[in-house]
Parts: structure tokens; C-alpha cells; sequence
């Protein structure tokens, strides 16, 4: 099933918002949710769509790269969608990223589609960005 963190009514909002502001990113992530459920029967769970510049400040700061020279991210833009990864063994995690990479990469802005990586705050978790090149 497609979740948010915490049943998130933002979430959820901004989920409605992303089929508008980035169609393309919002396909990718229900493509993501049938991919997780028929491989593996799990449940795909998002936890951050949209980020302010004050969350990214919060998430950030303290980080001597970034207090020396503050960088956005893509979910800034509508680009990104963070996704729940402790739910994964580390095969699976590696597959999710290599189907996402595979499938998307080629019509990629970005030039890569996912990874799975640890934030400032030590959480890890599935960062996917999109924006498609026309």
C-alpha cells in the first residue's frame, strides 16, 4: 500500500499537490508502489515531498559543508519524494534503486532517479528525485 509517515495530512496534501506541480515525479512514485508490492509485499511509505528552506536549514545546518555554502534540494522544486527504507533488506534495497535508475534515469533531469543514503540527522531512507528532461 501507498502510506504517508504518521498518516501526515501535509503529506497527503502535498502528494494531491505533486500530481499537479510534477505529474511525471508523481507517476514515478505510484510505479514505485505496484514495483514494492508485486516484488517484495510491502508497503511503500513516504516521509518528506515538499521542504521549505527553513526545513532545509534545520535538516542541514550544523554541517560545516553546508553552513559554508547552503545548497536546495530538489524537493524545493516539486522534484523530490523521500520514501521509508528500513522496511528493506539490503538486496531489496539495492533492487528498488537499480529498477528506479534503469527505468528513469534516461529521461532524467537530474541524471540519476534514486538512491539510498543517510541524511544529516543520521536517518536513512530512499531519496528519489525527478524532473523529466522533454
Amino acid at each position: 500500500m501507498l502510506h504517508v509517515k504518521n498518516d501526515s495530512p501535509r503529506l497527503k496534501e502535498e502528494f494531491r499537490k505533486l500530481l499537479k506541480e510534477n505529474n511525471p515525479l508523481a507517476k514515478l512514485i505510484v510505479d514505485l508502489y505496484h514495483y514494492i508490492g508485486d516484488q517484495f509485499n510491502k508497503d511503500t511509505i513516504i516521509t518528506m515531498i515538499y521542504r521549505t528552506q527553513d526545513e532545509q536549514d534545520a535538516i542541514y545546518s550544523g554541517n560545516a559543508r553546508y553552513d559554508k555554502k547552503p545548497w536546495t534540494s530538489p524537493h524545493q522544486y516539486w522534484h523530490g519524494v523521500d520514501i521509508r527504507s528500513w522496511l528493506f533488506t539490503d538486496r531489496e534495497i539495492d533492487q528498488i534503486v537499480e529498477y528506479l535508475n534503469d527505468k528513469y534515469n534516461k529521461s532524467n533531469y537530474y541524471g540519476w532517479t534514486a538512491k539510498c543514503h543517510k541524511v544529516a540527522r543520521g536517518a536513512i531512507h530512499f531519496h528519489i528525485q525527478y524532473y523529466e528532461n522533454l
